[in-house]
């Protein structure tokens, strides 16, 4: 997600050694290259996230994995092309889209927002999905489970789009630029819950508790005698999506962490606006690369997801 952290408070950040001037200019050239590194790498992901759709089909039986990871990868790409390719890229480049109009304005920032809850919890349900077919196996094996995987993905959309509104209503042109409108306060706190509740601590607390599940059971499995072919693809598929979460984990810290440092800048002098300016890509940098590199953890963790690249390679090859 983009804009989380362009929040003023009463603190200021203070580079007495260096002219003004020079920080600024400085500053300002680390935030244009990072943008334009955001890009390429947002570039890539949506690459990677169509491998990720294509490859799944070549998984094998059509069940409620394969659709909740090309569900993943669609939002994932969503996510990525808002705030990476049309946000990063068009800032690089000098042109704000946000600042078109005021349906764009409001538009872009509710799409901002939304795509990264949703994929983040669509990576939640895909999660819970394996945690269902490791904890009661018998009931998950017999029954259909696409119905309900498309039941829990449009729900878990709508509720984070619902939650989502508020932003049509904070966002707005103001001089021709897109900016926070209204009440300050309130919208300081509800964008803070956003961040650190709906995109943070939710989506984490919930694959920490699944993916300590799954590590439990790597390690029943691995002391057990059972070698069939079964329990072999069911130990590769949540070796493969433990390897995801943890990424999550890791880079969804990152983006809360820098959050939390940056809204402590106060953007009133020309050093600080720089810095918010900076705060804003750093932050995005770990939020991109967290929808990006789905498709090459499933490679490199999941021999049953490699087999499958392949075939889906051989087959647009042949």
């Amino acid at each position: 997600m983009a804009s989380q952290c362009n929040f003023k408070t009463s603190n200021e950040m203070n580079f007495s050694n260096i002219p003004d001037s020079e920080l600024t200019l400085w500053i300002d050239l680390a935030t244009k290259y990072l943008r334009l590194l955001g890009f390429f790498i947002s570039a890539a992901g949506v690459v990677l996230n169509i491998l990720s759709y294509q490859t799944v089909k070549f998984l094998g039986k059509y069940n409620s994995s394969v659709l909740l990871i090309r569900f993943l990868a669609i939002w994932d790409t969503l996510s990525i092309i808002v705030d990476g390719i049309f946000d990063l890229g068009g800032r690089f480049i000098g042109f704000h889209v946000v600042n078109v109009s005021s349906f764009v304005c409001k538009f872009f920032y509710f799409m901002n927002w939304a795509t990264g809850f949703v994929a983040n919890f669509q990576l939640v349900i895909l999660v819970f999905d394996r945690f269902l077919a490791i904890k009661i196996p018998i009931w998950y094996r017999s029954n259909p489970h696409i119905s309900f995987a498309y039941i829990l993905s449009i729900t878990s959309a709508a509720i984070n789009n619902i939650i989502t509104i508020p932003i049509l209503y904070i966002f707005d042109l103001e001089n021709g630029v897109c900016t926070m409108v209204g009440d300050p306060e309130f919208f300081y706190w509800y964008l803070r819950c956003m961040t650190f509740i709906v995109y943070t601590f939710a989506p984490f607390s919930l694959i920490l508790f699944f993916n300590g599940y799954f590590i439990k059971f790597l390690w029943f499995q691995k002391k057990s005698t059972q070698n069939s072919e079964r329990s072999i693809q069911e130990r590769n598929m949540v070796i493969m999506l433990a390897t995801v979460s943890i990424s999550f984990l890791i880079l969804t810290f990152n983006v809360a962490l820098f959050c939390f440092i940056f809204f402590q800048i106060d953007p009133s002098t020309e050093v600080n606006a720089s810095l918010s300016q900076l705060a804003y890509v750093v932050m995005q940098i770990p939020a991109i690369l967290n929808s990006s590199l789905n498709f090459l953890f499933f490679y490199l963790s999941g021999k049953g997801y490699r087999c499958a690249f392949y075939k889906a390679l051989s087959s647009y090859l042949e």
